[in-house]
Order: structure tokens, then C-alpha cells, then sequence
């Protein structure tokens, strides 16, 4: 059977709308075609990006500037699409190498892209825990990061920008991710959720045909083995407001049954909007409100998502349990 639709053509139609992120034109990406990565050269012993860029074009280059940050990345269909990756594994190294050897000052002041969520972020900085590292390169930060433990990296936490944080884990393996991922914890404030040797889980009860029973009796079977623990979440086929809400009531019930609904919430992963609705009809009825999000304005509008929406949507959970934000790969 022919496919309706081609993964690298969803590919294109996608980033085609994130042109203005990556400096080329929407018509470029929706060729929807690999297109040439960079090809870079020797590079200087200390040299970093923008001496780089310096020695190459003669002066600041924002769309090389973009190229070599995504050039540093593992090799991605999307970045091909648009023309930043790397065009050999020669390369590749080669722009980790420049990357490693970037001031993180030089990073924060250099943004790939500036629009609302850009501004937004830059409010709830804290760039004054990071006064020790103002002179420091991105790969120091890294080693300083692996050698460093729990409590000495979490002060640091409040001044990271997403475009360091983004441009550090270009430069470390699987391998050093997990290291320093298993030693940072965040759990949830009363709880063991995220803490340091404890694994939670979320029931993902789901019905082809949002089947309130079908869903009831998945959440009894989780629950028969110990699981669900972080949280009871359903992925709604439909968008109504009546289904999604006859699908929160069942979620609560079950909940409320077995006297747990006081410690983990329920949630239908539908648009936060329609959930909202949910809650308007029915107040009471839902308790965690979910909503896909992305890294930049154009990627959020296709979700129906701004920035005045999401804090005001904030503002109006005032409960035990307020809002989930799930992020993906690529596209997202």
C-alpha cells in the first residue's frame, strides 16, 4: 500500500514553517530534500566559533553562526532539510571542537533565534549564580559538570540559558548524559516522584474508541501490578468537550474508588483548551491540565500555543497539581 504521506516530506512541511528559526527560506526546506551539510576544515587549537566565523567571512555571519551550531549536532533528517548539519563526521568534530571552545558569555549573547519565548525565558534567568563561569568555555562547563556533584552543579541551574543548555549537550555522549542525569534529582515537593533511587511510572490507559469502560478497566489491570503511581493520563481520540470530559470523570472515579485521588492526579492529554472547557462545564473534574509544547513561536503556533495563553492557563491552577508540558524531538 502507497503511504498518504512520506516521513521526509512531513519532515519538510514541517521545518518549512520554522524557516525564519534557521535563517532559510520556508520554500528551501519544502523542497523537502537532503541538502548539503557544511564541510569544515582544520580548525585552530583554541579557536572557537566566532573566530571561526571571523577567519572565514570577515566579519559576524548569522546564518554560518547557525550551520556550525548545527553542524555540532548527531545527524537529524530535520537539520539536513534545512541545511545545518555536518557534512561528514569530520566535520562534525570539528564544529564540537569550536563549539567546546565558546565563552558561554559569547553563547548568551549571540542568540540563534529572538522572538517572545526567547524574551520570556531571559526574565526567569538567574545569570548571577554563574559569575564564577562568565569567562568559562562551553567544554569546561562539561567537564566542570561531570566531575561536579549534585550539590555543587544546583546552584547553577538558575542561570543556564536554553542556549547554552542546548549547545552543551551537543558536545556529550549517550554516555556522559546519563552520568550527569543520574545524579541531578527534582522530585516533586512531598512526594518520592524524581527522587534520587525511586521509579515512577504513569498509567496510560487508552481506547481506540475513548471506551470509558475500556479505559476503566486499563487503569485496574495497572493497578493490579503497582503502577501509575506518577500519574493516570489518557491520549483522547476525540477532541469534544463531552468526550474528553466523560473520560475525565472516569479517570477521577477510579481515583476516588480506591482513595488515592488525593495522592497522584488524573489527566486527558487533549489540547489544554479543550480541557479548560472540560472544566468550565464541570468544575472539579479535571486535575493536571496537559499541553504539547515547543522550543520557539512558530513551532507553539502549530499547537495553538502562546506565551499569554499558557500563563494564564498557569494562573488559573491553583490546586495541588497545576500544569504537564510534554516536548519532542525533532519537529517539536
Amino acid at each position: 500500500m502507497t503511504p498518504l504521506i512520506g516521513r521526509r516530506f512531513f519532515l519538510g512541511s514541517v521545518v518549512a514553517g520554522l524557516g525564519s528559526a534557521t535563517g532559510w527560506r520556508a520554500s528551501h526546506a519544502a523542497e523537502n530534500e537532503l541538502q548539503p551539510g557544511i564541510a569544515i576544515g582544520e580548525v585552530g587549537l583554541d579557536e572557537d566559533l566566532f573566530a571561526y566565523i571571523q577567519r572565514m567571512s570577515g566579519s559576524f555571519d548569522e546564518r554560518l553562526y547557525k550551520r556550525l551550531l548545527g553542524a555540532a549536532n548527531e545527524f537529524k533528517e530535520g537539520d539536513a532539510i534545512v541545511g545545518v548539519s555536518a557534512a561528514d563526521e569530520s566535520s562534525r568534530v570539528a564544529a564540537r571542537k569550536l563549539l567546546a571552545n565558546t565563552r558561554l558569555e559569547s553563547l548568551d549573547t549571540h542568540p540563534p533565534l529572538r522572538d517572545n519565548l526567547f524574551h520570556f525565558l531571559q526574565q526567569g534567568l538567574e545569570p548571577e549564580t554563574l559569575a564564577a563561569f562568565s569567562q568559562a568555555t562551553l567544554g569546561q562547563l562539561k567537564e566542570y559538570l561531570l566531575k561536579a556533584t549534585e550539590a555543587e552543579i544546583k546552584p547553577l541551574i538558575p542561570g543556564l540559558s536554553s542556549d547554552v543548555i542546548g549547545c552543551l549537550v551537543k558536545l556529550m555522549s549517550n554516555h556522559e548524559l546519563i552520568s550527569l542525569g543520574a545524579k541531578i534529582f527534582n522530585p516533586l515537593p512531598g512526594s518520592n516522584i524524581g527522587a534520587k533511587g525511586y521509579l515512577g511510572a504513569r498509567v496510560q490507559p487508552n481506547s481506540p474508541t475513548d471506551n470509558v469502560d475500556d479505559i476503566r478497566w486499563q487503569v485496574f489491570d495497572a493497578f493490579a501490578y503497582a503502577v501509575g503511581d506518577v500519574l493516570v493520563g489518557t491520549n483522547p481520540v476525540s477532541s469534544e468537550v463531552a468526550s474528553v470530559l466523560a473520560v475525565e470523570r472516569t479517570l477521577q472515579e477510579v481515583l476516588v474508588t480506591f482513595g488515592v485521588d488525593h495522592l497522584l492526579p488524573h489527566c486527558v492529554l487533549s489540547h489544554i483548551d479543550v480541557q479548560a472547557a472540560a472544566e468550565e462545564q464541570q468544575p472539579g473534574s479535571t486535575e493536571l491540565w496537559f499541553q504539547s509544547i515547543a522550543g520557539n513561536d512558530t513551532a507553539n503556533a502549530t499547537f495553538d500555543v502562546t506565551i499569554e495563553k499558557m500563563v494564564d492557563y498557569a494562573r488559573r491552577r491553583q490546586g495541588r497539581f497545576g500544569l504537564y508540558f510534554e516536548t519532542g524531538q525533532g519537529a517539536d
